[in-house]
């Protein structure tokens, strides 16, 4: 009984360890790792009329909006600080196809986010029916993230392509823009520059054009 006794109170202390270390996790998750392909959805389409042939119209910019924190992935959802919208309702570069360009802002809660074991401050999302250029602007000089994102690029790019049979050396970033540069296929590729906006940082972009 004196045995059964005294452990109980061992017990109790272990759980209320225990519940502490799952309420501080919770209150402050570990920095989410990130390697490219991966940005999250950070906007919403509003549902509209259907057009005349049944399928849904290409939407405007009436029928665009931020997600809110609580619509993001679970996973984002405490790592993002806000989200920030810009959009245009335009004309492509002919002048005869409308066109909408949507950019959107993540603003990241500090350290949440990493890649290459780089901290990542904002996530930007340019998206258009004949563009996109998604980014990872991670919070570090070019000098120091940028061999860490190419290390990241190339060893990526070596494991997809080994089961296809690619020559390795099309992993290789090369040297373009005062950056490194990767083709993903005839409309896009990785870039890795510094940001120009600050030079305390660096961006990690995929991007692709018509």
């Amino acid at each position: 009984m004196e045995c059964r006794h005294l452990l109980a109170p061992a017990a109790a202390g272990l759980l209320l360890v225990a519940g502490a270390r799952v309420r501080a996790e919770e209150a402050a998750p570990r920095p989410l790792q990130v390697a490219g392909g991966d940005f999250p959805a950070l906007v919403i389409v509003v549902p509209g009329e259907q057009a005349g042939s049944g399928r849904e119209m290409l939407p405007g910019c009436d029928r665009i909006r931020a997600r809110r924190l609580d619509e993001l992935a679970p996973g984002w959802r405490t790592r993002v600080a806000r989200v920030e919208l810009d959009c245009e309702d335009t004309l492509a570069d002919d002048a005869r196809d409308a066109l909408t360009a949507v950019t959107a802002r993540a603003v990241l809660q500090p350290d949440r986010v990493r890649m290459a074991d780089q901290p990542v401050a904002e996530i930007r999302l340019t998206d258009s029916q004949r563009w996109g250029d998604h980014q990872y602007v991670v919070d570090a000089p070019y000098a120091t993230a940028a061999p860490a994102l190419r290390r990241l690029v190339e060893d990526a790019c070596r494991q997809r392509t080994l089961a296809q049979e690619v020559p390795l050396e099309t992993c290789t970033m090369v040297e373009a823009d005062a950056g490194f540069y990767l083709s993903h296929d005839e409309v896009g590729g990785i870039w890795i520059h510094a940001d120009p906006d600050d030079a305390t940082r660096t961006v990690y972009v995929e991007a692709w054009a018509d």
